[in-house]
């Protein structure tokens, strides 16, 4: 890359000296074409250099200072804007196509000139009269009663037509109207006019001189009427215009052309201004001008924006890198008294905080991307960023070429400066921009014991290059592959590595260990931790807080680093770096809000925070933070970069005053729009007249604003009412505030503002008062109390009248009423006796009907009645007798008192036999409720005979659809007459409650059996459907076997009825046979015979099993019968017993049967539950009697025991045979599975067993314990 040499500035200058020289005189085409070329080749040097030459340390490296632009419809008015002023209460006003723009930093207000024409010139007078120029008319804003400014103008009785308003001066001799022919003078005595020869261009007011611009007569002083030529050296041009006039020192002046550039004029001469800014000027044309509050010059161009120019002309700042001042038409230029430079353009308003340490690079300036790193190299200002790397050349930015990739950081190394890229590491030297790695760079750093090795964060861990003679030798170090975001290096020369997730890194400088910084070390997050070194020691800092590194126990611990009331795990710093001097600078986590700790060697107060200068960009995230010499630091993230200069002190504690804007009464009227109607009051900055309201105005409404002007602001306010409010309130960016239903009174309104800079404003206060309605003056109150006493007075008096004779009728009232009460009181007691009774017989009816409606279960529902219904008196005997529809008989099913219900509950009645027993010969009291004395009952031969015969009895007849469905008797088995009116009377309220419950637990009960059938039912469709398939199919080769195996049996036995012939013929044979052909026919014939019989015993066997399965296939019954299992089981298991014992003589066992004595109803398939006994019982004898065989003196015993456990009957079939294995047990129940030899078993009995079981709801378990016994438990529902 091929590099320009650098010009000598004093050639430069020369160079441009002889160009201007031959400009400012063009006196032929030969001098205009030498001023051509010279010109292309000054241009050419002047673009010498590139991205690594050495900077000119005389160079300035200026930004974009804050500024903000109000376009028309902010203000709403035109576009086009051509003068700047401000008032003594700081309000800003300007010159519009539409009138006079007022801005009081809240809101704009338009006033209109009479004639309502362009408004070109303002001026404000000392006492703070805005005087106003235009086209034709000219005046001043005058307040309204009201405080609303309105034109007033002064050149309404002038007959002479003056054209264009051009200036306003305020001098000594008074105030001066220029337009381009006449020149108005404003004195105490009146108003003066005279014509000036000739047309006026331009005017200015300087050093209390009006220096006027002529068309053809060239700049001239103004000194009352008369017109004093300016004369100009011999090598000076002739003027073509005046666009500024800037004051010097000694009653010297700058002359700014519009395409000549500066003159000097001194003495009353003008001369040629030699300086640096003159080719800028001329190239660029000039508009306006103006004298900043530094006491440099502010020059509007046509082309390049603002120009900032020292006053011997050297160029300080070019503001021109920005979207609104970019090719825009700069008509006025006015440096407020806060120091902020206002522009008036054809297309709004700028404002231009040329005053403030803080100005911008952005694309605006040729800086694309988010900066990443900034450092100083070679003294120059690089900027790395996600497009690329930049560099500051004077007022502009230019890219390093060939480095078009995101770049992350920065570091300077002795041959050049390194970039890690997303393209991996580059060195920029005087040979360019050279790759160095091709991987994905994150960070690099430079080490300090040894500046030759480079140590560069990846993606995958950390690189290391040495750049000792030329040698590249990059490679990965360590043993970390995780992302590498951050290297430092402490004293020792340890290397401390921030990872994005995986917490610190420490790389040993003597032993190359790493260690890995966690919770367990002091840092609780792995994530966003960041490594500083400082002053303090080395420093991590995270979301949780700030540590500090203790080398001694290897570990972090909590640092309270600024020494504050704070502790040090609450602080969340995005950036914490230590500069030069001790000064360390701080984000916030978020990226944002920078404070500066300066260090105060104090030991209890170290450090002194301040960030009030950075207020106005607390809201950018910085990604950095970069301290550079003389003062300056800079700061880059997403919206650029940003340059602070600590150089340029700024009075952020200037004073400024809130203002009342304008007092309204709600819906109606304007009290006060803003302007005081005293002419003090506008120079004391102050207040608004007290405001006199009547009672009905209490509705009202203050509008207030601040005049501070600070770029970037929102101003915030706080108000308080005096006599309502009771303390100030919250801070508000609202700028209104209303009150409404306020009681008479004097009020003191009283509002503060409060800038970006956290600076309150002085108060504004207007004073009102509301007046206090007739209705409430003092005469009208005591009105009130006198009226209201002789109200009072002659309604007691009417009322003692009343009184009295109230008082008579009462008496006579008295006695009659005392007579009725007597009579009553005796009526009532009565009364009192019988609701008693009837109540507490209503509370046992609730007490009963509560149980009776909470029971859902038929057998239970009536033994709860009985129970219940001990509380009505002398009653100890109860009894429920319900029909059985499957018996279509009656039975009891509740007792209560001396007996049992197991004794009577096999008892049939029948109708007939109910009757007589209970309501024959009773007394029926209420309907189907009878009272019997003196009870006898006939002898029935049952176990009812034995319930005890009560002396009196109560007989309920439960009746449904006049069916009688049950008796309820009540009994007393001591006395007769037991029972008495208020028991009948309980009985009759309680009787429909107890058929209710009837009917209601009847209809549960029965739908209950339906759903309980129908279960049944579905489960025996699923279990026939399953097996219909296997057993149609199954069935067939049942009836196929069959056949063929009775056929090989029948053979089988016959074939041994041949052999025992055979044996026989060969008996008598004998003799005629030798010994060897006799012997091998016997042989023959028994092993024949022994075939024959093992094969007729496995043809019985399987013939068993085929019938087995024929017998497991048949359709079972269907229809269950009510039975007494005990009954069954003791009669089929001794038919059982009867029948094995007559197969087997030798059998000598013992059958014992022990059944629960209470009667076991349940639901049975005889012939299914007959081969359940029948198999196991069968099983049982067969090991008993095997066992009997091997041992002599074995008693065998078969046990069968019934037992009702919780409503289910549990039947055991025990024996004491040769029991079964445990590892059989889970394969008992299983098809085919036998213990018994082949012959003997066919595995079906038991699987049989249990899918009847199953069929039954029931279940069946089984206990052995091998050698000793063998338990069947078989457990069934039995019928409620």
């Amino acid at each position: 890359m091929l590099l320009w040499k650098q010009p000598k500035p004093s050639s430069i200058k020369q160079s441009m000296k002889n160009l201007l020289s031959t400009y400012q005189q063009p006196n032929s085409l030969g001098q205009i074409a030498v001023f051509a070329r010279g010109i292309t080749m000054w241009l050419l040097l002047l673009w010498g250099g590139g991205a690594w030459g050495q900077y000119n340390k005389q160079a300035t490296e200026k930004g974009i200072p804050l500024s903000r632009m109000f376009n028309p419809k902010q203000y709403n008015a035109h576009g086009q804007n051509f003068a700047v002023a401000q008032d003594k209460r700081g309000l800003m006003y300007f010159g519009n196509f539409a009138g006079v723009l007022e801005y009081d930093g809240v809101s704009w207000r338009t006033i209109p000139t009479q004639n309502i024409t362009k408004v070109s010139a303002l001026c404000v007078s000392e006492f703070g009269r805005v005087f106003v120029g235009g086209k034709g008319e000219f005046g001043y804003l005058k307040p309204d009663s009201t405080g609303t400014l309105y034109f007033e103008s002064l050149s309404k009785a002038i007959k002479t037509s003056f054209g264009q308003i051009l200036n306003i001066f305020q001098t000594k001799a008074g105030v001066y109207f220029i337009s381009q022919e006449y020149v108005f003078l404003l004195t105490s005595k009146g108003l003066k006019e005279f014509r000036v020869k000739g047309t006026i261009l331009s005017s200015f007011y300087e050093n209390q001189k009006i220096i006027l611009f002529l068309k053809n007569g060239g700049p001239q002083f103004l000194e009352g009427q008369n017109l004093i030529p300016i004369a100009k050296t011999a090598l000076t041009p002739t003027l073509f215009d005046l666009t500024a006039v800037f004051p010097l020192e000694n009653n010297e002046f700058l002359l700014l052309t519009s395409s000549q550039g500066l003159f000097k004029l001194s003495n009353n001469t003008i001369k040629v201004f030699d300086c640096e800014a003159n080719s800028h000027l001329i190239t660029n044309q000039t508009t306006a001008g103006t004298v900043l509050r530094n006491g440099q010059f502010a020059i509007g161009t046509l082309n390049a924006g603002i120009v900032i120019i020292s006053k011997n002309g050297q160029i300080k700042n070019q503001i021109k890198d920005n979207d609104y001042l970019q090719n825009m038409l700069v008509n006025a230029m006015f440096t407020n008294r806060d120091g902020a430079l206002w522009l008036a353009l054809n297309n709004g308003i700028v404002q231009i905080d040329v005053d403030s340490p803080i100005e911008k690079f952005n694309e605006f300036s040729n800086l694309k991307g988010e900066v990443k790193a900034v450092v100083r190299a070679n003294g120059r200002l690089y900027a790395g960023t996600l497009n690329g790397l930049f560099y500051i050349d004077n007022f502009n930015v230019r890219p390093v070429a060939a480095l078009n990739a995101g770049c992350f950081d920065l570091a300077v190394a002795p041959n050049g400066l390194l970039a890690a890229t997303n393209r991996g590491l580059f060195l920029v030297s005087e040979r360019g921009a050279q790759q160095l790695t091709p991987f994905y760079s994150l960070c690099v750093y430079v080490s300090k014991i040894n500046p030759s090795v480079i140590f560069v964060g990846q993606q995958n861990g950390l690189g290391m290059l040495n750049l000792a003679g030329g040698g590249r030798n990059y490679r990965l170090v360590g043993k970390t592959n995780e992302q590498i975001v951050g290297i430092t290096e402490d004293e020792k020369g340890n290397l401390w590595l921030e990872t994005l997730s995986d917490g610190v890194i420490k790389i040993n400088a003597q032993t190359n260990e790493e260690k890995k910084y966690a919770a367990k070390d002091g840092l609780p997050p792995l994530s966003y931790n960041r490594i500083t070194n400082t002053s303090k020691g080395l420093i991590a800092y995270n979301q949780k807080g700030i540590f500090r590194f203790q080398p001694q126990k290897d570990q972090f611990e909590p640092y309270n680093l600024f020494q504050t009331d704070s502790a040090a795990t609450v602080y969340w710093n995005g950036k914490i770096l230590e500069d030069g001097s001790g000064k360390i600078w701080t984000t916030r986590g978020d990226e944002k809000f920078i404070t500066s700790y300066l260090p105060t060697g104090q030991p209890n107060k170290p450090y002194q925070a301040t960030n009030t200068a950075f207020l106005p960009i607390s809201d950018i995230p910085f990604n950095v933070i970069y301290p550079d010499h003389s003062n300056l630091i800079w700061f880059g993230g997403s919206e650029g970069l940003i340059r602070f200069d600590l150089n340029l002190s700024q009075e952020y504690q200037r004073p400024f005053s809130a203002l009342i804007r304008k007092v309204t009464v709600k819906g109606e009227e304007t009290l006060f729009n803003g302007y005081p109607t005293d002419t003090a009051a506008i120079t004391d900055n102050l207040s608004v007249p007290k405001i006199q309201l009547e009672p009905k105005n209490n509705n009202i409404e203050f509008e207030f604003s601040a005049p501070s002007f600070n770029v970037n602001e929102v101003l915030s306010f706080q108000y308080y009412l005096e006599n309502f409010d009771k303390v100030w309130s919250d801070w508000t960016t609202q700028s209104q505030k209303e009150y409404t239903n306020l009681p008479p009174g004097n009020y003191k309104f009283r509002v503060r503002a409060r800038n970006i800079y956290g600076k309150q404003s002085e108060e504004a206060i207007v004073e009102f008062s509301i007046a206090t309605p007739l209705y409430l003056k003092w005469w009208a109150i005591a009105a009130y109390i006198l009226l209201i006493g002789a109200l009072i007075y002659n309604s007691v008096r009417w009322r003692l009248r009343v009184l009295v004779r109230e008082k008579l009728e009462l008496e006579n009232l008295i006695r009659e009423r005392t007579e009725e009460v007597v009579t009553q009181k005796v009526e009532l007691e009565q009364q009192s006796e019988e609701l008693t009774t009837k109540n507490d017989q209503l509370e046992k009816i609730d007490f009963i009907v509560q149980a009776i409606n909470t029971e859902i279960n038929f057998a239970n529902l009536f033994q709860t009645v009985l129970n219940r219904l001990k509380i009505i008196r002398n009653m100890d005997c109860a009894s429920a007798l319900i029909f059985n529809k499957e018996t279509n008989g009656y039975q009891f099913k509740a007792l209560y008192g001396f007996n049992e219900l197991s004794t009577v509950e096999s008892v049939q009645l029948r109708l007939e036999e109910a009757e007589n027993r209970y309501i024959y010969e009773a007394i029926e009291v209420y309907e189907d409720i009878y009272f019997k004395n003196d009870i006898s009952y006939e002898k029935l031969n049952t176990p009812i005979d034995s319930l005890v015969t009560p002396k009196s009895m109560i007989a309920i007849v439960i009746k449904v659809d006049n069916h009688i469905e049950g008796f309820i008797t009540l009994e007393n088995s001591v006395r007769s007459n037991a029972f008495d009116q208020r028991d009948f009377n309980m009985i009759k309220n309680l009787k429909e409650h107890l058929i209710a419950a009837y009917i209601k637990t009847r209809i549960l009960e029965d739908l209950e059996n339906t759903l309980s059938n129908l279960k049944n039912t579905q489960e025996e469709l699923i279990r026939q459907e399953r097996l219909a398939s296997v057993g149609q199919l199954t069935k067939g080769i049942v009836d196929r076997i069959l056949n063929p195996l009775n056929y090989i049996n029948n053979f089988s036995e016959s074939s041994t009825i041949l052999i025992d012939e055979l044996n026989e013929l060969l008996e008598k044979n004998k003799a005629s046979l030798n010994q060897d052909l006799q012997e091998e026919f016997e042989d023959s014939l028994t092993l024949l015979k022994n075939s024959i019989t093992k094969i007729y015993d496995h043809g019985n066997s399987t013939t068993r099993i085929v019938k087995d399965m024929q017998k497991l296939l048949k359709e079972k019954s269907r229809e269950f019968f009510e039975t007494d299992l005990n009954y069954f089981i003791e009669s089929r298991a001794k038919v059982i017993f009867h029948d094995f014992t007559q197969k087997n003589r030798d059998f000598n066992g013992e059958l014992l049967i022990e059944l629960e004595q209470q009667s076991l109803k349940t639901r049975i398939l005889p012939p299914e539950f007959g081969d359940v006994l029948s198999n196991i019982i069968d099983n049982a004898l067969y090991t008993l009697f095997e066992k009997s065989k091997i041992n002599k003196n074995f008693s065998p015993q078969i046990k069968l025991t019934t037992t009702l456990i919780n409503g289910e009957v549990q039947l055991r079939i025990k024996d004491n045979g040769k029991g079964i294995p445990q590892r059989d047990l889970n394969l008992i129940f299983s098809p085919f599975f036998t213990t018994k030899p082949t012959s003997k078993g066919t595995g079906l009995g038991l699987f049989m067993t249990k899918d009847i079981i199953e069929l039954h709801k029931g279940k069946i378990e089984l206990n052995s314990k091998e050698g000793e016994f063998t338990e069947v438990i078989i457990t069934l529902p039995t019928l409620s």
